[in-house]
């Protein structure tokens, strides 16, 4: 079974990056020359996801612009575009987009401003398994957290004091369909309200990758990104 559908998740002010998130939406800024949000699209796009939702808030015309152009660019995909008044949070997100997904199909959600080689497959060729989600994770000494406590690949709990034995997560999950039915409406997030009240009944899956990851969320995040992505972007071109 191929996923088709995902959220890319793009509505965040990016208040750590700035200054350049003061006049640039943070799916906007550039790494090597293409948006975030690019690189997002692109690896979904080469697991065969054909309808894709990205959210926005933030300098909300200029992402709608960007995506506009994208869809134009890419005929065989469908595009949709949330708005947000206010930021809803990661599980905000996914609640107000219950009414776009397909009913019954799982889906991807994928930060935008994630910087990683590895690609969604490492969760769809999971898809049979029994878990309520799967997501990606790496114990990175890069990170600027590492709040995932997994024990036999399962999440157990969130350490919001970044315990050293944690894992980082890499921004992208792969979700079952009642996840949304799950969340509140309102601002929430996915891992707080979607999934850690349910460990006791449904089983979160982290696959971990030892591919290339960075976080881009300051300034010198950015700049470690393009440093040590260097590699991983040469080999594609």
């Amino acid at each position: 079974m191929m996923v088709r559908q995902a959220i890319v998740l793009a509505a965040g002010e990016g208040r750590r990056l700035r200054p350049v998130t003061l006049y640039t939406p943070k799916p906007l800024v550039p790494f090597y020359g293409r948006a975030l949000v690019d690189w997002a699209i692109d690896k979904l796009v080469a697991v065969g996801v054909t309808r894709i939702a990205v959210n926005a808030h933030h300098l909300a015309d200029a992402v709608a612009a960007h995506i506009d152009a994208v869809a134009a660019r890419r005929p065989g995909i469908e595009f949709h575009l949330s708005r947000e008044d206010a930021l809803l949070g990661t599980g905000g997100a996914v609640r107000n987009l219950r009414a776009w997904l397909t009913p019954g199909e799982a889906f991807f959600v994928l930060n935008a401003d994630a910087v990683f080689a590895e690609s969604p497959s490492i969760l769809s060729e999971r898809l049979g398994s029994r878990s309520a989600a799967l997501l990606v994770t790496r114990e990175s000494t890069y990170a600027i957290e590492r709040r995932l406590i997994v024990v036999n690949d399962l999440l157990v709990r969130l350490d919001e004091a970044s315990d050293p034995s944690g894992s980082t997560f890499c921004g992208l999950t792969l979700a079952d369909h009642a996840l949304p039915e799950r969340l509140p409406d309102g601002p929430s997030c996915i891992l707080r309200q979607g999934f850690l009240p349910y460990l006791d009944r449904l089983a979160v899956a982290c696959v971990e990758t030892h591919a290339f990851f960075a976080d881009t969320g300051t300034p010198e995040a950015l700049i470690d990104a393009h440093v040590r992505g260097y590699r991983w972007v040469s080999q594609l071109t």
